[in-house]
């Protein structure tokens, strides 16, 4: 991918986010290390000199998300391809050159390095008329009704049948619930865990100069 263009579009393009407390998660970035927390930053060189940056911008473009955090001439962002495996990218700019670009890798404290964990997230659409049934069982009775923009957790598909936690939407009192709806109705995307879930992407809007 071009890391450039992906970033001077990241930060002529922002995405609305809402967000909640999140664990941290540490990553390895060639000679930096750098933790993410919720809408947090914090970068450190091999030397210990580190920064903060907090209120990142989600953002959405040409099939790519990510967040991105500016600091005076500097932008710092976080990016990953959607439905890839091909992991997430730190990228820093500096008055619009591009002074960095490394693969994040995953570190813990106990080993060098882990897996990068990822998330299917789904918004139901498509529903016509009535509602998508929320049901006990694949084919099974229906507990609960969900409407077009109802945000899900994709946990697990057997055929067209995908079992899901419902996160939010439109009608507020599913929120929690868990079934099997049919995963013609879903559109999904497949994220990494590392930043916090409840980060969602809505509306486009253009960063003020």
């Amino acid at each position: 991918m071009n890391l450039k263009l992906l970033l001077t579009a990241a930060i002529m393009t922002c995405i609305v986010t809402t967000a909640t407390q999140a664990k941290a998660d540490t990553y390895r970035a060639g000679k930096f290390t750098v933790t993410i927390n919720a809408n947090t930053y914090v970068g450190c060189d091999a030397k210990g000199n580190c920064i903060k940056l907090e209120d990142g911008t989600g953002w959405q473009d040409n099939g790519y998300r990510g967040m991105t955090w500016s600091n005076g001439d500097y932008y710092y962002s976080i990016s990953w391809k959607e439905d890839s495996d091909d992991g997430m990218y730190l990228m820093i700019v500096n008055k619009s050159k591009l002074i960095l670009a490394e693969k994040l890798v995953a570190v813990s404290e106990n080993t060098p390095k882990v897996e990068l964990k990822w998330a299917i997230w789904c918004d139901v659409v498509n529903i016509k008329s009535g509602q998508l049934a929320l049901r006990f069982t694949p084919n099974g009775k229906s507990r609960a009704g969900l409407n077009n923009g109802n945000h899900v957790l994709l946990r697990k598909q057997e055929g067209i049948w995908a079992y899901v936690d419902v996160i939010r939407g439109p009608n507020k009192k599913v929120k929690g619930l868990k079934g099997w709806v049919n995963s013609n109705y879903l559109s999904c995307t497949k994220e990494p865990q590392v930043l916090n879930p409840a980060i969602k992407l809505y509306n486009l809007c253009v960063l003020p100069r």
